[in-house]
């Protein structure tokens, strides 16, 4: 025992030299980014795209403005003023599997395209239902996944993820060099970009021009927030998460209202006891998400607000397309009317949730399995296979009386294989009980012929 406490005692814990410079820095450092912000003095005077630098309202307006170009992409839907994703951000959308090619395309029916278009699927839907955040996060996860077969993919990810965690340290609307960073850096810079995670603009003149990166909110608050998306956020969205959701949720809609043409961005739901949805937005893309759990056959609407019904079809419609009831329930919490989350109400009622978890439930009720139909001869045959197929896992129905059982498909074979071994040894087994019966009856066929 002493010896034991003498060693833990002795124990050292060296931190390595590059990390030791690096805690030394930090702690001797009023800056909390790990790189050197650009002045604003200086990007003005230096012109460039960056003259007149971006304020934290407009960051949250370009990342808006990049996943509503995605989400439009996959719906179908193209406004006038939405441009389409970059083709970086297409290739993952078919690479992630939220989009395929179109299985009912065919050349001569091609309505004047040349390769089979993109649809949604079942997989997409059940993004586009997310929050921006866990968006993002399937979006760098699959990067990762796509460098598997680079040949620095260790150290690229090393980096990727280096670069993220720093970026965290950041602040909204302040300008960072790209020389700041490494060869991999810019061009994770130039990547992130295309998600909408970082803003990069030019500065400078007279034929010297730089490149300075703006983080967004987004990227700010990636590595802090994770990928936990409320799912369990039931009621009323109490606590400190809560008052916060609430609070932004607020500041927004008031924003949006106060604006001389409301804000296409935000979208704050009302659902009442009587499954009418009630839904502020002047988002197309909103109205089109609504679409695919709500009757589109019958609504109302008016400039900054539409009036939908949840029934029994539209959900089972939603449920076709693989979209699951905690996902639209999670959908509804999520931008609930800020006013909801002022009190103790649901922000579902619970008998809307209850009934969509009841609809849910109705998939369910039977199970469909395949099965083998195996007919017996015998009763012996009979209860040997039924024994052994219980064995096997592979047993479901039979009946003695018909000498009948059915087994699961994917075991057939090896049933079917016992089967016949056993009759097998039953026919060895019979012709042996028969060889004796047979020579007595010969013999005495042959002392009658000699009589």
């Amino acid at each position: 025992g002493g010896g034991k406490g003498k060693k833990e005692k002795d124990a050292v814990v060296k931190l390595t030299p590059e990390y030791r410079v690096a805690i030394q820095s930090s702690l001797a450092s009023l800056k909390s980014a790990p790189w050197d912000s650009v002045p604003r003095e200086v990007l003005v005077a230096g012109g460039g795209s960056s003259s007149s630098p971006p304020t934290a309202n407009e960051l949250e307006t370009y990342t808006q403005r990049r996943w509503d170009s995605v989400l439009h992409f996959l719906v179908g839907s193209a406004p006038d003023d939405v441009e389409d994703p970059p083709s970086a951000v297409v290739r993952f959308l078919e690479q992630t599997g939220l989009m395929q090619e179109d299985p009912d395309w065919s050349a001569t029916s091609s309505e004047g395209y040349e390769e089979a278009p993109l649809v949604i699927t079942s997989k997409g839907y059940e993004f586009m239902l997310q929050d921006v955040r866990v968006q993002v996060w399937q979006f760098i996860l699959q990067y990762f996944q796509s460098l598997e077969n680079h040949k620095r993919c260790d150290e690229i990810r090393s980096e990727a993820l280096l670069f993220l965690i720093c970026l965290s340290f950041c602040r909204v609307g302040e300008a960072y060099p790209a020389s700041a960073l490494s060869a991999i850096g810019q061009t994770l810079m130039k990547d992130f970009s295309q998600f909408g995670l970082l803003y990069v603009a030019d500065t400078g003149g007279g034929g010297k021009t730089s490149k300075v990166f703006y983080p967004t909110r987004v990227a700010v608050n990636l590595v802090a927030g994770g990928l936990d998306d409320d799912d369990d956020d039931g009621g009323g969205g109490g606590g400190a998460s809560g008052s916060e959701a609430s609070a932004a949720a607020v500041r927004a809609l008031e924003a949006s209202l106060n604006a001389p043409r409301p804000s296409r961005s935000h979208v704050a739901i009302i659902v009442q006891t009587n499954f009418q949805l009630c839904a502020y937005t002047t988002s197309e893309l909103h109205v089109s998400m609504l679409g695919l759990f709500c009757d589109i056959t019958n609504y109302r609407r008016l400039p900054n607000v539409i009036f939908y019904r949840i029934t029994r079809e539209s959900i089972k419609s939603a449920f076709k397309l693989g979209i699951e009831a905690r996902q639209i329930l999670r959908f509804l919490r999520m931008h609930a009317h800020p006013r909801l989350r002022t009190g103790d109400q649901p922000l579902v009622p619970s008998n809307v949730e209850d009934q969509i978890c009841l609809w849910d439930r109705e998939r369910h009720r039977v199970k469909l399995d395949e099965v083998y139909n195996v007919q017996c001869r015998t009763g012996a045959e009979f209860n040997a296979v039924v024994q052994y197929a219980a064995d096997i896992g592979a047993y479901v129905w039979g009946s003695e009386a018909k000498l009948r059982q059915l087994v699961r498909y994917s075991l057939a074979e090896r049933v079917l294989a016992f089967l016949r071994r056993w009759r097998s040894r039953e026919a060895v087994r019979a012709a042996k009980q028969d060889a004796p019966a047979k020579r007595g009856h010969a013999k005495a066929q042959r002392q009658a012929s000699y009589g």
